[in-house]
């Protein structure tokens, strides 16, 4: 699993709505690695998002420890690698590319008894050229600044 300071926080726009987007930097150069053939994203529905359609704190924790969680389960042995997570209208995506598409599967949809905080789909799809995180690599805006940062989790 990554380190906080791993990642790039940056604000982005999806059809006139704000969100942030947490990037993996260690993939940024390194191109789609082989192997890691699928993209999964998995949909977490935020219970009572803000009008701008990130979380309230209050629910900023528990959106916090399900990401915690499912990167734990998915990404050990390295069979998944989290690259993203993008915040905003009212979702959150957790998206990683993986080895075992239909073991990931498995074990997500096992989970469900424990992860229950928030409702949540699964998305599987072959991506070997990791075009989604390669979009984000090419068209983010600048960083936000350190002190503007107010969650790990955005």
């Amino acid at each position: 699993m990554l380190r906080p300071d791993d990642w790039i926080l940056c604000s982005w726009e999806r059809d006139g709505c704000p969100m942030y987007v947490r990037m993996a930097n260690a993939y940024r150069d390194m191109g789609n690695l082989p192997g890691y053939l699928y993209r999964v994203i998995v949909t977490v529905h935020l219970r009572e998002p803000r009008p701008s359609g990130f979380p309230s704190d209050a629910e900023d924790d528990d959106l916090e420890a399900f990401e915690f969680n499912v990167c734990g389960l998915l990404e050990a042995e390295n069979k998944s690698l989290c690259v993203l997570v993008v915040t905003g209208q009212g979702l959150r995506d957790i998206i990683f590319y993986t080895k075992e598409p239909e073991a990931v599967r498995k074990k997500v949809e096992d989970a469900r008894i424990v992860l229950t905080s928030h409702k949540f789909e699964i998305d599987i799809e072959l991506e070997p050229d990791w075009r989604v995180y390669n979009f984000f690599c090419e068209k983010l805006s600048t960083p936000i600044p350190p002190e503007t940062k107010t969650s790990a989790s955005a």
